[in-house]
């Protein structure tokens, strides 16, 4: 699982897939979205099941969105909710060539407050399960 394969699925459900970035923000743009890896502590082990890698046939990725939607709190944070209700209860989604098990979009978007241009932002952190 890349974040490419969640970019391929997601940037198409968005109203303007060409303001979706991988691993960049656009301080400028009312309307952006961008998707971040969330690293894993360095001190978390590989997970792998007993019987080595062959035994071991699902992996997790966190993934950080951060949305900047316009000057109208009420409009950014239904685009929020509503980038939110992609993930939310999902099973079986076929991200790029990666089957996602599941994915948990924990209980709701947090708002960041407004950018210094006054655009509205919000965060969320999903969790994918994955098959290997």
């Amino acid at each position: 699982m890349t974040l490419e394969d969640l970019y391929t699925w997601l940037a198409p459900q968005m109203q303007n897939p060409d303001a979706v970035r991988m691993g960049s923000l656009d301080g400028q743009a009312e309307q952006f979205l961008a998707l971040y890896e969330v690293s894993k502590d360095a001190g978390t082990p590989a997970r792998i099941c007993l019987g080595g890698p062959d035994c071991t046939h699902w992996d997790d990725m966190t993934v950080r969105l951060v949305l900047r939607w316009g000057k109208s709190q009420p409009e950014a944070e239904a685009e929020a909710r509503r980038l939110w209700g992609l993930f939310y209860g999902r099973t079986s989604l076929l991200m790029g060539s990666t089957l996602v098990l599941f994915a948990d979009p924990g209980a709701g978007p947090s708002s960041l407050g407004k950018g210094g241009d006054g655009v509205f932002e919000y965060e969320l952190r999903v969790r994918l399960v994955f098959k290997k």
